[in-house]
């Protein structure tokens, strides 16, 4: 589905609101970009639905195989990418991280042998008392890791090359087109599509909806929208 059929069904659904205003590109253009963020988050995991007790969300990144399926384009692969003095840096586009490895070398009947090991991110504590520990700290064979500002420290310092796979935010879709008098002519070459599957969205559109219909005070709309994002129907 376009941006434009996207648009175009939401016109349908609402026709017009009840202020006599129809829906405009500029304000499908603002909606677009938020529902996009929206369903991203929705999908990697929101951290509104953790409850004492039980620490995840409802849904996650991998939860299911077509959870893995939406998030597919936003997955990106960094292979052996440079450690500087400990620091892996963050990609311009980063958003959340995934895994990281190290291709740790052993000589197994004389043939030196590359073993990917994972490197286990810490939390800033266990990071410190790993570091601390004799008998526990970190070696080329059992990596570890933490998450800071200036990027993930990586440790031991003497890695300078590691996998990693983080996911990166939606490109942010831009609704391009042209006004007539009294219709609006769609500028595929310029506009930029959502990059979620076809099969959510509809689910961007329910979104829409219920923003347009909070926004309207109409409560009816709300709940069309709301039962589409909790059935799919």
């Amino acid at each position: 589905m376009t941006l434009y059929e996207m648009f175009s069904l939401i016109k349908f659904i609402t026709n017009k609101d009840f202020s006599g205003n129809i829906i405009t590109p500029v304000r499908f253009n603002e909606l677009i970009k938020v529902v996009s963020i929206d369903l991203f988050r929705n999908k990697y995991g929101l951290p509104e639905e953790y409850q004492p007790g039980r620490p995840v969300p409802n849904e996650y990144a991998d939860i299911t195989l077509k959870n893995t399926d939406d998030l597919k384009a936003f997955k990106m692969p960094l292979i052996s990418t440079p450690v500087t003095a400990g620091v892996l840096p963050f990609p311009a586009d980063y958003a959340h991280r995934d895994t990281i490895s190290y291709n740790y070398t052993k000589t197994i009947n004389t043939v030196a042998t590359s073993l990917p090991r994972p490197v286990e991110i810490l939390r800033e504590a266990e990071f410190s008392s790993r570091n601390g520990n004799y008998t526990k700290r970190p070696t080329t064979q059992n990596p570890i890791a933490v998450v800071r500002s200036s990027g993930i420290h990586i440790r031991p310092i003497s890695i300078t090359l590691v996998d990693f796979h983080y996911y990166r935010f939606p490109v942010e879709p831009v609704f391009a087109y042209t006004l007539g008098d009294g219709f609006v002519t769609y500028d595929a070459v310029n506009s930029t599509e959502v990059e979620f599957p076809v099969d959510e969205h509809l689910t961007l559109v329910a979104m829409m909806l219920k923003y347009i219909g909070i926004n309207l005070r109409e409560g009816e709309l709300v709940q069309v929208a709301n039962q589409q994002l909790q059935t799919g129907q």
